[in-house]
């Protein structure tokens, strides 16, 4: 009964992110990869990325605080953010 109820409690909240608009159709897609031999996949994907996305907002901020900004540095590590949210 617990278990029916907080499979409920997760559809419910997914729902409600896909109304608010945080989630969109590439959930979805990685949703679908998810099965039996890799239950735990769509954390993975995610934890990954926020993982990286980590690491590229410090090195973000650590070129930001220079007195002489490497643009080209930072072109480089938005574009790479970019491309993991795009992903």
């Amino acid at each position: 009964m617990a278990l029916a109820a907080l499979k409920t409690q997760l559809k419910n909240f997914v729902q409600s992110m896909f109304d608010e608009g945080v989630l969109d159709s590439q959930f979805s897609q990685i949703q679908a990869l998810q099965d039996a031999s890799n239950p735990n996949f769509v954390e993975e994907v995610i934890t990954l990325f926020c993982n990286d996305a980590e690491r590229i907002i410090t090195e973000l901020n650590k070129y930001l605080g220079y007195q002489n900004v490497d643009f080209g540095k930072l072109d480089s590590y938005v574009h790479q953010l970019k491309g993991s949210s795009s992903r």
